[in-house]
């Protein structure tokens, strides 16, 4: 059966991310945190799958709001591995493409893993995969104790030491993530939807994320979203301003922040970077990243 899904039906959607996806940190507060807090203006809707009382389908749609165009949409859906390949994908799809439709969405941007059943299924409804990306795993227990040391005028420190003045955080990673590979756009970010859905999601970990500073200026960012009582954690995104790169300082963050986890008793961290981003990929080789996943990213034009 398909129906409306609320913030009520946040464990069972998280113990069904868990079930579908081994290389995310999904919490129930969370999930729980990004349904409640999102905007009316970006229209957002919600749908479960349930066979006797289980619940075994996901999905969701509704307006990006970091886009300045507001016709541009994200959409997800899951469906538990036992329950794959009769008819619960599709019931969900239908109900999160006519509520697209609805609110105006001409151009929906979602992500898929990378399996032939799932990429037949978007490519039937006329999505275009845009972009590959590999997810990575490290133990950062092997980062060790023995840090760089940032070069002369550059300062690291814990994203907590700034939580009185965020603005500072907030320009660095506007600056940085204008540049992010693939098909996301970021272009009418503002300090209220970035403090919205990064610095207060419950999962954001201030004391694992890590800035660089020259000075008083923040020059770049790291973020760190955490489960410390499941001793998981996933990086959420790490950038420098463009004046400040080629210095080291991305390697020079998620090392500290690497550092960091494993003190707070971590024991596994992921990321997800498109394949073009030869930059990142770079940095998280040489940070003991292994090869986990792969995934794609996809558009529907309307």
């Amino acid at each position: 059966m398909i129906s409306p899904g609320s913030a009520d039906d946040a464990p069972g959607a998280a113990a069904l991310v868990a079930a579908c996806y081994d290389d995310r940190v999904v919490t129930v507060a969370g999930l729980r945190y990004r349904m409640l807090s999102a905007r009316s203006e970006d229209r957002f809707g919600w749908w479960k799958a349930e066979v006797d009382d289980r619940l075994v389908g996901w999905a969701y749609g509704g307006l990006n709001a970091f886009s300045l165009t507001r016709t541009t949409a994200f959409a997800g859906l899951l469906v538990h591995p036992s329950f794959r390949c009769q008819g619960v994908g599709a019931a969900l799809w239908d109900e999160v493409s006519a509520h697209l439709e609805t609110i105006g969405a001409a151009r929906i941007v979602g992500h898929s893993r990378s399996d032939l059943y799932t990429v037949e299924f978007l490519l039937r409804r006329s999505f275009s995969m845009e972009g590959t990306d590999t997810s990575m795993a490290v133990d950062p227990r092997t980062i060790g104790s023995a840090l760089a040391i940032p070069a002369h005028g550059i300062r690291i420190a814990p994203a907590s030491e700034l939580a009185d003045d965020l603005a500072r955080i907030f320009e660095a990673d506007r600056q940085s993530t204008l540049d992010e590979p693939g098909p996301m756009d970021f272009s009418g970010m503002t300090f209220e939807t970035w403090k919205q859905h990064q610095w207060d999601h419950p999962d954001c970990d201030h004391e694992l994320c890590i800035v660089a500073l020259d000075g008083e200026v923040v020059v770049g960012t790291s973020f760190l979203f955490a489960d410390r009582a499941g001793g998981v954690a996933a990086n959420g995104g790490t950038g420098v301003i463009r004046a400040y790169r080629g210095r080291g300082l991305g390697l020079l963050m998620k090392q500290h922040s690497l550092a960091r986890a494993a003190e707070a008793g971590i024991t596994r961290v992921f990321t997800q970077n498109d394949d073009t981003n030869a930059p990142m990929l770079a940095i998280n080789k040489r940070l003991g990243y292994q090869p986990f996943t792969t995934g794609h990213s996809w558009v529907l034009e309307r």
